[in-house]
C-alpha cells in the first residue's frame, strides 16, 4: 500500500466540476468515481478493503508466539484518510454538516448512497418523463438532438441507460406533423436509423423545409 501512496495522492488532486449539493448526487457521482478508480482507490468505497486488525500474532523460531502491532494498519488508515478528506472536499457545505460524525472512505460512501437514493430514483423517473413529453417545438434540429441525448447520458449515468432505439423512438415521436413525411420513410426502412443517420436526415429535412 505505501508504494501507492504518493501516486494517489497526486491523481486525487484533480477536482470535480461540481461539489455535491442535495440536487446533483447522480452527476457528482458519475465524476468522482473516474477520480477514484484512476487513482487506484476505489476499493476504498466499495467494500473490497477491509481494515486490518491494529495487532498480529508472529512467531519466533522456536515457535514462541508475540503479538504486536500490524505494520499493515496505519498504512491503511493513511490512505483511507487521503481518500476520505478527498470526498469531503467535494462535498457542499448542507451536504458536509450532515456526515461530520463519519470516519471512513467506506462509511462515507455508503452514507451519502443511502441518503439520495430516493432522490436518485426520482430523478430517474423525471428524466424518463421529460424523454416521454419532449417536444421540439421551436428548437433546432441539433439543440432537441442535444437535449435528447442529455437525457439519456443523464440515466446512464444513473444507472438505467436505454438503447438508442428507444431514444430515436422519443425523438420522433417529439416531432410535429410538418416532419410526417420524414416519420413515414422511417417507417418505410428495412433497416433501423441510427442516431447519427437520423440527425442528418432530420437536418436535411429541416434545409428542405
Amino acid at each position: 500500500m505505501s508504494s501507492s501512496t504518493s501516486s494517489f495522492q497526486l491523481t486525487l488532486s484533480g477536482g470535480v466540476t461540481k461539489k455535491l449539493s442535495r440536487t446533483n448526487y447522480i452527476l457528482w457521482r458519475t465524476q468522482i468515481t473516474p477520480q477514484l478508480q484512476g487513482a487506484g482507490v476505489y476499493h476504498y468505497v466499495d467494500g473490497t478493503s477491509t481494515e486490518p486488525a491494529k495487532t498480529h500474532i508472529t512467531k519466533d523460531a522456536a515457535g514462541k508466539e508475540t503479538e504486536g502491532p500490524n505494520p499493515l494498519h496505519p498504512l491503511w488508515v493513511k490512505e483511507d484518510q487521503q481518500v476520505l478528506g478527498y470526498l469531503l472536499q467535494h462535498l457542499s457545505k448542507e451536504v458536509l454538516v450532515t456526515v461530520t460524525a463519519i470516519t471512513t472512505a467506506r462509511e462515507l460512501w455508503v452514507a451519502l448512497a443511502s441518503m439520495f437514493s430516493s432522490q436518485s430514483l426520482s430523478r430517474v423517473n423525471n428524466i424518463r418523463t421529460a424523454l416521454i413529453n419532449a417536444q421540439k417545438s421551436n428548437q433546432s434540429v441539433s439543440s432537441f438532438f442535444a437535449a435528447m441525448k442529455g437525457l439519456a447520458d443523464e440515466l446512464a449515468a444513473a444507472g438505467k441507460p436505454i438503447q438508442d432505439d428507444e431514444l430515436i423512438s422519443y425523438i420522433i415521436h417529439g416531432v410535429d406533423q410538418d416532419y410526417q413525411p420524414l416519420v413515414s420513410a422511417l417507417d418505410a426502412r428495412v433497416t433501423p436509423v441510427t442516431l447519427d443517420e437520423l440527425f442528418a436526415m432530420r437536418s436535411n429535412f429541416d434545409q428542405r423545409m
